[in-house]
């Protein structure tokens, strides 16, 4: 499955930040909490178009299929990665950065927050090692933030990813993943918070769905529950609802997602097979989808096959079965 949280990269390398000039920028936006300087200097080269009018009017959703621009990721990383080195003095630039309309700075969030939550998380496992030689070592709380009163970046991210633009939701997918992988397992069960809205139980699932990221994670029976809680939603969500980005890209997602999961996890696939008992059409759609979805992976015929099976026996009988003559044609067919 291709990633789409990989947005394009520009020339900047991964790493540490490396041009004094945005050095200078950021030490000055975190002093006044200002990042107005700051995207000004890195509009260059986010790749994003030009600004116009001296800002940038949130744009549409481009749509699953459509070209992206070629957004520097690789930049809005080392520029998260410096705003975090700061620490607790930049916290109100985070929040200036969460609270900005414009594309590029919202992904620079992103990543300053998977930042922070990475710092928050070494610092939870140094001091759970001294903990270890001496008793009464506090706990932290959930994200790390150890009672501080600070940010809390997987609340912040999960706030940046109810944006319905393609390009931030990407770039929150991307910032999800550096989080997961550096809290590990402990960091799914924390996303049972993002599993009770549609874009955001995307995000989640589509954060969690990268195969390199499932290598280093154990928590089977956790990704079964986000899974399930994500399904329920879509499953159980009103028919006013059906109109909604946020419905249509989760069920559009799931397939995909669930079959990677079920590359890592075994106890997916019987998941899969329990919600082959779904009623609603539009849920053993995406049954039907996903074992599509298995098809196409390293799973045999045998286990794909005893699915389908599964779900064609739940299937409803037609409503007028009594009614309907087999080799009859449409006679509509062909009016105009």
């Amino acid at each position: 499955m291709a990633d789409p949280s990989d947005l394009r990269r520009g020339a900047t390398p991964p790493g540490a930040l490396r041009n004094p000039k945005i050095e200078a920028a950021i030490e000055r936006a975190v002093e006044l909490g200002d990042p107005g300087e700051l995207l000004a200097l890195l509009d260059r080269s986010s790749g994003l178009p030009a600004r116009r009018g001296g800002g940038r009017a949130p744009g549409p959703d481009l749509g699953p299929n459509a070209p992206l621009p070629r957004v520097n990721l690789d930049l809005a990383r080392a520029v998260g990665a410096a705003i975090a080195d700061r620490g607790a003095a930049a916290e109100r630039l985070v929040r200036a950065l969460c609270a900005s309309v414009e594309e590029y700075a919202l992904i620079v969030a992103a990543q300053a927050l998977a930042a922070f939550a990475a710092r928050e998380a070494r610092a939870e496992r140094a001091g759970a090692a001294g903990g270890a030689a001496g008793a009464g070592g506090r706990q932290r709380g959930r994200g790390g933030r150890g009672g501080r009163g600070g940010l809390d970046p997987l609340a912040e991210l999960e706030q940046l990813a109810e944006d319905p633009r393609r390009l931030v939701r990407d770039g929150v997918v991307a910032a999800l993943r550096a989080v997961i992988a550096a809290r590990g397992d402990a960091a799914i069960g924390e996303l049972s918070s993002w599993t009770d809205g549609y874009l955001q139980a995307y995000v989640a699932l589509e954060a969690l769905s990268e195969r390199t990221l499932l290598t280093g994670l154990s928590a089977g029976a956790e990704v079964v529950a986000r899974l399930e809680e994500a399904f329920a939603i879509s499953d159980r969500s009103p028919r006013a609802d059906e109109r909604l980005q946020g419905l249509r890209l989760l069920r559009q997602g799931m397939p995909a997602q669930i079959a990677a999961l079920a590359g890592r996890f075994p106890e997916v696939v019987r998941w899969l097979e329990e919600k082959a008992l779904a009623e609603r059409p539009e849920s053993r759609d995406v049954v039907a989808q996903a074992i599509a979805a298995l098809r196409k992976t390293s799973f045999s015929d045998a286990e794909t096959d005893r699915l389908a099976a599964a779900l064609s026996a739940s299937a409803p009988p037609p409503r007028d079965a009594a009614r309907i003559v087999q080799g009859t044609r449409k006679r509509s067919k062909g009016r105009r």
